[in-house]
């Protein structure tokens, strides 16, 4: 809505926006008052019940939708001085890479801290008696000359790397991983996704994998679950109470001898 009142004399400009208290005044030639009101229809946010952080992060945009609609229109209606108009209009533009820039950083460097409650919760619990005084023993130069100095087993240095370096060849670099969650189903402990890893390049990447034979116990299934979705790395979620031995059979597409997998399932 706009008013305009003559006030005799000269010319005043006043641009209001009810919902912050701003005000610019220009004096000019005469008394002109344009009151300005920004209306804009008020996001239905209950402050209360946004305690989850991809709902903060919906307000956020909500919020650079609203802050830059309203810098650019204020540029519109103001005609002088010029150089307020380009601030207003410089000022959009930049908050949105800023906000942007924000979230990407909140999303990679706090990501554990934008889970839900009961998952950080779950995460700081497991965070903090795994990782008490941690100290990377493989940078740390004094820890190493510690090892160097402490006598080997009958097993030299290159004959276990050797071993090691066989298992990548004859599991062709395949591997078993989970990830875990608090479950969401009664009477469960752990939501969980098996899934097959590939090591650097394999039959995994090269699409040679025709399915996997899960075998996790019979308080699961009684009988081997197949999965045959490469896209989804044939992972395979259950929900349990406790950890269990994971053991995947991993067959081919040109029928060649088939792998076996094993993975304890802890969390």
């Amino acid at each position: 809505m706009r008013q305009r009142q003559h006030y005799g004399g000269g010319y005043h400009l006043s641009l209001w926006w009810r919902a912050t208290g701003w005000h610019y005044d220009n004096k000019c030639e005469g008394v002109v008052r344009i009151d300005w009101w920004v209306c804009m229809a008020q996001p239905n946010i209950v402050p209360h019940k946004v305690t989850k952080p991809i709902a903060l992060l919906a307000v956020w945009f909500a919020a650079l939708v609203i802050i830059v609609g309203i810098f650019l229109y204020a540029a519109r209606m103001i005609d002088e001085p010029l150089w307020l108009k380009q601030i207003l209009v410089i000022s959009a533009i930049l908050f949105v890479p800023l906000f942007v820039s924000m979230v990407y950083w909140l999303q990679t460097k706090y990501r554990p801290e934008m889970q839900e409650d009961p998952y950080y919760s779950e995460y700081l619990k497991r965070l903090g008696p795994v990782f008490r005084n941690f100290k990377p023993e493989n940078i740390d130069t004094k820890i190493q000359r510690e090892r160097a100095a402490a006598p080997l087993s009958n097993e030299s240095w290159e004959e276990r790397e050797k071993r090691r370096c066989k298992i990548y060849e004859d599991q062709k670099g395949l591997f078993l991983v989970h990830s875990w969650r608090p479950s969401k189903t009664p009477g469960q402990v752990a939501d969980i996704v098996i899934s097959l890893a590939q090591h650097g390049n394999g039959p995994l990447i090269e699409g040679k994998v025709k399915s996997v034979e899960y075998h996790i116990g019979q308080k699961f299934f009684s009988y081997p679950v197949i999965k045959e979705d490469a896209e989804e790395n044939f992972r395979l979620e259950v929900s349990a109470y406790g950890p269990m031995l994971c053991l995947a059979k991993v067959n081919f597409k040109d029928n060649s001898k088939p792998i076996e997998l094993q993975r304890y399932i802890n969390f």
